[in-house]
C-alpha cells in the first residue's frame, strides 16, 4: 500500500535547543526570579547536594534562603544555565526576552494564563513562544523539574533522596501528580521528573528525543492528558524503541469527564481511548491503568533483566495467596506450567507428607523461613521450562522482626543466580515491602512489586515489550494530516465503487441507468438485482427509501424507481433525481464486516474494522489501526474480532479466504493514504465475506476538494 509519509525531521530537536536542553539538565549556574514561590524553590534546593552557582533575582531584596540577590536581569554575573521564573504571564515573557538576548540555557517557567485558558490566553501564548526562541523552556503553567542526576532541582517542596542517580525519567504534564511521583514509597529510582505543563516550547517528543541519549536515563514515562503532535511523538517513541529505551505511559482523559478535565486543565486535546490504544500498540509505548501500575512499571523497567517469555513459577507458603497468584497471573496473560517429572522427583520428598509439587508451589507453613530447604526448591522449579519466578509473601512493618522473610529472599535470590532468570518478589497488598526491604531485594537482583495484581500486570507487559523489541511491526508513523481546505461533500455510490476498485477493492458489476435505460431493460432480469437511488446529495439511501432488493423484471425495476422518486419528492423536494445504480444481488455471505477510515486532526487516518450486519450494534465489536498499516496489522485485528469465528468454520460452517479479505481491507487503506490531502471520510458497509473472497456492496466516500 501507498506510505508516503511526509517528511518529520521538524520534529526533532535542533541543535541549539538540544544543547540548552542539556545545560537545563546539568547547570553548573542556576537563577531563581521571584518572591514567594522562588523562596521556598531555593529552599529545597538548600537541601540538595547541587555544587554549582547560585543566583537570585529580587528588586527589593539583598537576599533570598541565604543566597544573595541582584535587583534585575541584566545585573546576572554570567548567564544562567537554568532559570526558575516565578513572575506573572506577562512578566514571564519579558524575562524570557531577556534570558534569551543574554544567552541564557532554559527555563522553568511557573506561570498560569497562556493556552490553558482558550482565546484568553492564545496571543499570549504566541508572544511566550517567540520569546523563548532557541532556550529550553519548560511549562508555562508547570511545577518545576527534579534533578536526582546533578541535583541542579527546581522544586518548590521537599522530595525524598535517592541513593542512585540513574533510573526513570518522568514527563507530566500534571505538576501535582509529579508530585505523587516524587514522594513514592515503592522505591522507584529516577533521574528526573519534569512538570511540562502546557508544553508551549518543549514537548513530550523533545524530551523522549533527547533522554534516550541519557546514560542515566533507563526508562521514561509519561503521565499524559494529550499529545500535541502524533507524528512527532511517534517518531520519537519509535527512536526510543530503537535505542532499547522502554516508553512508559498513564494517561488521564479516559472518561468524558476527565477528557473534558484535560483540555480545561492544560488545552490538551484528549482524543478518542481507541486512537490511543492504538497508537501506543504501533510504537511499543507501555500503556499503564493506574498511577501505582505505573510506578510499578517504571521500577520494573528499570530493575529487571529482560523475561524470555510468559512462564512464570510462582512461590509461596498460602493455597489462599497462591489462588489469587495463579488468577492474576492468568488473567493478565502468563502462563504457570505445570512441573514435569524430573522437578518433582527433586521437590517432593522435601516436602511434608500433606504437600503437593504444583505451580504455584505452596511450600507449606512449616518451611516458613526456612533458606536451607527452600533454596533447593526453588532452583528446581526455575530449572524447568519456565521464564521467571515470583515469590509471594508480605512483609511485616520495619519495627518488627522480618528474618524469615529475609531468609526467603536469599533463598530466592540464589534461585535466580543458578538458574540465570528474572526473579520477582509480589506482596499481595499494595503496600506490603517495606522500603528498607526493598532495598535489600534490589541489592540481591529481586525486584520488589507492590501489590499481586499489579505485580501480574506489569510482568505481563515487560514480558510483552520484550517479545516486541525483537524487531518487527509496523515501524512507520502514523500520517500527518493538514486542515482540508474547504468543507467536505459525499461521493455516490457507483463512483466510490470506481475509484476503489481502482486500488483493488472488490464490487459488484454495476449498472448506472436512467429511467428511459430502465424502460430498455429486458422484461425479464438477468437474476435478482438491487436497484439504488444515485445522487452525491444522498449518502444515506435507507432514509429516503432508495433501495429495493430482489426485483426480476423490468417491471419490477420501473415500479421500485417510481417509488423511490415518490418518496424523494416527499423526503427531498427540489432535488432532482436521474440515475439509478442497479447490482446483481449477492449470494449469502459468511459474515458481514464494516471497513471505515475517519479523518481525525491528531492521529491522521484512522481504519475502523468491525463486525456488520446485526451485529454492529449488539457487540460493537470493531477494532482500530492508524494508516498506514501493514498486512499484518490487518490480519491481526480481523482476528481479534469476537465475530470472528464466523469467518473461521464455526460449527462446521466453511473457512472464508482470510487473504482475499486483508487483500480488500488493504485496497481501502491504499486509496485513503493516496487521497490523504483531500479524503475525509470512508465507509464500506457491509463488505461481505464469502468462501471465496470478498466484496463491497455499498460504499461512500466522503471528500474536500484538493488544493491547487
Amino acid at each position: 500500500m501507498t506510505t508516503n509519509c511526509p517528511d518529520l525531521s521538524h520534529s526533532r530537536l535542533r541543535p541549539a535547543v538540544r544543547r540548552n536542553l542539556q545545560r537545563l539538565l546539568a547547570p553548573r549556574r542556576m537563577a531563581f526570579i521571584g518572591g514567594a514561590q522562588a523562596e521556598r524553590t531555593l529552599a529545597t534546593l538548600r537541601q540538595q547536594a547541587f555544587e554549582g552557582t547560585v543566583d537570585v533575582v529580587h528588586p527589593r531584596r539583598d537576599k533570598m534562603e541565604g543566597y544573595p540577590c541582584v535587583q534585575r536581569i541584566a545585573d546576572l554575573p554570567a548567564p544562567p544555565d537554568a532559570v526558575f521564573l516565578a513572575v506573572n504571564a506577562d512578566a514571564t515573557i519579558d524575562a524570557l526576552n531577556e534570558l534569551r538576548e543574554m544567552g541564557a540555557g532554559g527555563a522553568v517557567c511557573y506561570a498560569s494564563g497562556f493556552s490553558e485558558i482558550g482565546a484568553a490566553g492564545a496571543e499570549r501564548n504566541r508572544a511566550f513562544i517567540a520569546a523563548s526562541g532557541d532556550m529550553a523552556v519548560v511549562g508555562p503553567n508547570c511545577y518545576g523539574l527534579v534533578n536526582y542526576v546533578n541535583h541542579g532541582s527546581i522544586w518548590p517542596a521537599p522530595y525524598p533522596r535517592l541513593s542512585g542517580t540513574r533510573g526513570a525519567a518522568v514527563i507530566s504534564q500534571s505538576g501535582n501528580v509529579t508530585s505523587h511521583f516524587v514522594s513514592n514509597d515503592r522505591s522507584v529510582p529516577f533521574s528526573y521528573l519534569v512538570s511540562a505543563g502546557n508544553q508551549a516550547v518543549l514537548g513530550f517528543e523533545d524530551y523522549i528525543e533527547f533522554l534516550i541519549d541519557d546514560p542515566n536515563v533507563t526508562c521514561i514515562g509519561l503521565f499524559m492528558e494529550g499529545i500535541r503532535d502524533v507524528p512527532a511523538f511517534a517518531q520519537a517513541c519509535l527512536r526510543a524503541r530503537e535505542k532499547g529505551v522502554p516508553v512508559i505511559a498513564c494517561r488521564s482523559g479516559r472518561s468524558d469527564l476527565g477528557a473534558a478535565m484535560a483540555a480545561s486543565h492544560t488545552s490538551s486535546l484528549a482524543g478518542q481511548n481507541e486512537y490511543y490504544d492504538a497508537l501506543f500498540d504501533r510504537l511499543g509505548v507501555i500503556d499503564t491503568e493506574t498511577v501505582p501500575q505505573f510506578l510499578e512499571m517504571l521500577k520494573l523497567a528499570s530493575l529487571a533483566a529482560p523475561v524470555t517469555g510468559p512462564r512464570i513459577a510462582i512461590f509461596s507458603s498460602s493455597g489462599g495467596d497462591n489462588g489469587l497468584a495463579a488468577d492474576y497471573c492468568s488473567f493478565a496473560g502468563l502462563d504457570l506450567p505445570q512441573p514435569g517429572k524430573a522437578v518433582v522427583d527433586v521437590i517432593k520428598p522435601m516436602l511434608p507428607s500433606y504437600g503437593h509439587v504444583s505451580n504455584p508451589l505452596d511450600f507449606t507453613a512449616g518451611y516458613w523461613g526456612n533458606e536451607k530447604l527452600l533454596t533447593p526448591m526453588f532452583t528446581a522449579m526455575l530449572a524447568d521450562d519456565v521464564d521467571a519466578g515470583l515469590l509471594v509473601i508480605e512483609y511485616p512493618p520495619a519495627s518488627r522482626d522480618a528474618s524469615a522473610q529475609e531468609a526467603m529472599d536469599r533463598a530466592l535470590a540464589s534461585a535466580g543466580t543458578t538458574s540465570r532468570k528474572p526473579v520477582f518478589h509480589a506482596s499481595v497488598n499494595s503496600g506490603g515491602i517495606t522500603p528498607e526491604a526493598s532495598q535489600a531485594m534490589i541489592a540481591q537482583g529481586i525486584v520488589p512489586l507492590q501489590g499481586l495484581h499489579d505485580a501480574a500486570q506489569v510482568i505481563a507487559k515487560w514480558v510483552r515489550n520484550g517479545a516486541r523489541s525483537q524487531g518487527g511491526g509496523n515501524t512507520v508513523p502514523p500520517y500527518a494530516v493538514a486542515p482540508l481546505v474547504d468543507a467536505p461533500r459525499s461521493v455516490n455510490e457507483a463512483e466510490s465503487k470506481r475509484r476503489l476498485a481502482a486500488h483493488g477493492l472488490p464490487v459488484p458489476a454495476g449498472r448506472v441507468l436512467t429511467l428511459e435505460g430502465l424502460r430498455a431493460l429486458p422484461e425479464t432480469l438477468d437474476g435478482p438485482m438491487a436497484l439504488k437511488v444515485l445522487h452525491d446529495d444522498l449518502p444515506h439511501k435507507t432514509d429516503v427509501g432508495g433501495v429495493a432488493l430482489g426485483l426480476k423484471t423490468r417491471a419490477d425495476a420501473l415500479a421500485a424507481a417510481q417509488r423511490m422518486k415518490d418518496a424523494l419528492a416527499r423526503h427531498k423536494p427540489g432535488l432532482v433525481l436521474e440515475t439509478f445504480l442497479m447490482e446483481p444481488m449477492q449470494t449469502a455471505s459468511l459474515a458481514e464486516l464494516i471497513v471505515g477510515v475517519k479523518r481525525d486532526p491528531l492521529f491522521g487516518l484512522v481504519l475502523v474494522i468491525g463486525a456488520g450486519g446485526i451485529f454492529v450494534e449488539l457487540l460493537k465489536d470493531a477494532r482500530t489501526l492508524l494508516l498506514p498499516a501493514t498486512r499484518d496489522e490487518v490480519e491481526a485485528a480481523i482476528r481479534s474480532l469476537q465475530t470472528f469465528p464466523l469467518l473461521d468454520g464455526f460449527r462446521g460452517r466453511p473457512k472464508a479466504r482470510l487473504g482475499a479479505v486483508v487483500d480488500a481491507i488493504m485496497a481501502v487503506a491504499d486509496y485513503a493514504g493516496a487521497h490523504i490531502d483531500t479524503l475525509s471520510e470512508l465507509d464500506v458497509n457491509p463488505l461481505m465475506v464469502t468462501e471465496t473472497g470478498a466484496i463491497a456492496v455499498d460504499a461512500l466516500i466522503v471528500e474536500a476538494p484538493r488544493a491547487n
